[in-house]
């Protein structure tokens, strides 16, 4: 799985649990949506210096990064005499989330896709932050997210889709290139 890959991971998880909220990466180009959306974004993403070799002697690389995730909502709807007032539920709809991710349905579907995604900090209420609590409430949390990808060919970019990459960088050479290892040795002893 590739970084891109594991990104669109989340983000359809995510989207698959709400189907009525806008999802976006944040660091993107947009107007500001209505309530509900979610904002991800993630931190530096961080690789083991060396490949792990299986069996067969193909290499992967282990990769994790921290995934934020913000929920903006207008909350409850309360009829109170005097007309309706909005309750605050950021929190309790993030938990409920979370509770989706730890589900035994998504650990199957991690467990295919060899991504683990981890809770790493309590459910904050940031409602205070957007200023003024009477249209919008927010919560936040972080999840620690693992994943492999297969390094392949002579230069490690071989069967990628994309050559060259959106910022310039890969040939077809380099994707093309074969690796040449030794297959086969017969020994044979004179005498």
């Amino acid at each position: 799985m590739t970084i891109g890959e594991a990104k669109q991971f989340l983000y359809d998880l995510v989207s698959m649990y709400h189907p009525k909220a806008l999802i976006v990466w944040t660091k993107t180009k947009g107007v500001t949506p209505r309530p509900p959306y979610i904002t991800l974004s993630h931190s530096s993403v961080d690789r083991n210096k060396f490949p792990i070799v299986d069996d067969e002697g193909e290499k992967w690389y282990s990769y994790s990064f921290v995934l934020e995730m913000n929920l903006y909502t207008v909350g409850k709807a309360v009829e109170v005499e005097g007309g309706t007032v909005y309750e605050n539920t950021a929190v309790e709809d993030l938990e409920e989330f979370i509770r989706f991710v730890d589900s035994d349905g998504i650990s199957d579907l991690t467990q295919e896709k060899n991504i683990t995604i981890m809770q790493n900090a309590p459910i904050r209420d940031l409602s205070e932050l957007i200023g003024d609590t009477k249209f919008n409430y927010r919560s936040m949390t972080e999840f620690i997210v693992t994943f492999t990808d297969k390094v392949s060919g002579e230069y490690g970019v071989q069967n990628k889709t994309i050559i060259p990459n959106p910022s310039g960088g890969g040939t077809e050479e380099f994707s093309q290139a074969e690796t040449y290892g030794i297959e086969k040795i017969v020994i044979k002893e004179d005498i």
